[in-house]
């Protein structure tokens, strides 16, 4: 099984390959393509596919629905590509970081109709050894929502709790992969709920961590709790931001991968 990503914020100097504030990872197991996420644009997104010699899509997963997550469904749609999402993920999404309302949900001009649309509300298999986890507790205090972002409920903004959060976990002999987009329920608290969840110990953490202009107290709680859990793999970009990349290849060494478009992850 190999894992790409294929949109980070980030890219080799010397690649090809495009970055933009934006995420998306292809998971290719025996014959058959499964992405979690679209990245934030559709040229950006079509041109990594294309310079990875992309050709097809069989499920697309989204892990929520801001826009940096969602801005290429058109191109998987037009691929054939089915879609899981939890219902909440079309809910209209805001930033209240700036003067006025900033808008960073689901695409508006991509009507759901036109996509083939499972609905996820619960952790469900997908493939054998493969699940869509939506089972996560709460198990560290320091893991909060900023305040900034809500969704729209007719005229009120409300905070956004991300019930509309989805992981990917993969079972190995080695342990579980756990695959996240932007982990805003807390990554501690989605590792720590999926090795419960599965009574396995997790091998491979692979997304982003939201941990971008966190305080270095949460950095530094974040990483003792990794070494209590102990994964061989660890594999952070997008959302995770510089400060906390820095601070897990300090501490992690050889275990820690960052991520950036073109990475490849061998399982």
């Amino acid at each position: 099984m190999k894992i790409s990503c294929v949109v980070d914020n980030r890219a080799g100097f010397k690649s090809n390959l495009y970055a933009e504030h934006g995420f998306s990872l292809l998971v290719k197991n025996e014959n058959q393509n499964i992405m979690m996420d679209t990245g934030k644009t559709v040229p950006v997104l079509k041109h990594n596919m294309d310079f990875l010699g992309i050709k097809s899509v069989d499920s697309v997963i989204i892990s929520h629905g801001h826009n940096d997550h969602t801005g290429g469904v058109s191109i998987l749609r037009d691929m054939g590509a089915q879609f899981f999402i939890h219902p909440q993920t079309l809910t209209p999404k805001y930033g209240l970081d700036s003067a006025e309302p900033r808008y960073i949900g689901f695409p508006k001009n991509i009507p759901p109709e036109t996509l083939k649309l499972n609905y996820i509300t619960e952790t469900t298999q997908i493939k054998p050894e493969m699940w869509i986890f939506n089972h996560t507790e709460n198990y560290c205090d320091f893991e909060t929502i900023p305040d900034y972002m809500v969704i729209k409920d007719e005229d009120k903004f409300l905070k956004d709790k991300f019930k509309d959060e989805l992981n990917l976990v993969i079972k190995t002999d080695k342990g579980l992969v756990v695959l996240s987009g932007c982990a805003h329920q807390g990554m501690v608290n989605i590792l720590y709920s999926a090795r419960e969840y599965f009574q396995d110990e997790i091998y491979a953490v692979i997304g982003g961590s939201h941990l971008a202009q966190s305080t270095p107290q949460r950095i530094e709680k974040t990483v003792k709790a990794f070494k209590n859990i102990n994964p061989e793999i660890i594999a952070l970009g997008h959302c995770t931001g510089f400060e906390a990349l820095c601070t897990f290849a300090r501490e992690f060494k050889d275990k820690f991968i960052p991520l950036e478009s073109g990475a490849e992850i061998t399982l």
